[in-house]
């Protein structure tokens, strides 16, 4: 069972993998239920991308070739020479952005 599946409404959660987990359930089955939410969480965790793998929303520079393989979107270059990795976005038809350097992307629209 996935974390996704659990539900934030606690007392509808009332099982974990078909683990009973309701009001007088047998005591074996707190025990069971527990380590199957533990399983379950670190199969979340593992999956989760790692926060100091980010550049700050204010600021920062990646170095090198960044390369993130969990969830979301993020640019990766299978070149060392395109090092920027700048994104311009801009209505189609203008002109490229000056200063544009090797690994930069631009998007019209």
């Amino acid at each position: 069972m996935a974390v996704t599946d659990y539900s934030t409404t606690p007392s509808a959660n009332t099982s974990i993998s078909g683990i009973n987990i309701a009001e007088d359930c047998p005591a074996a089955n707190v025990n069971n239920a527990i380590r199957t939410m533990m399983a379950d969480i670190r199969v979340f965790y593992d999956g989760a991308p790692v926060a100091s793998n980010f550049v700050a929303k204010t600021g920062g520079v990646f170095t090198g070739n960044p390369r993130f393989d969990t969830r979301g979107g993020y640019l990766y270059h299978d070149s060392s020479a395109n090092l920027s990795g700048r994104i311009f976005i801009q209505a189609a038809g203008g002109s490229a952005p000056s200063g544009m350097a090797d690994g930069d992307l631009l998007l019209e629209y």
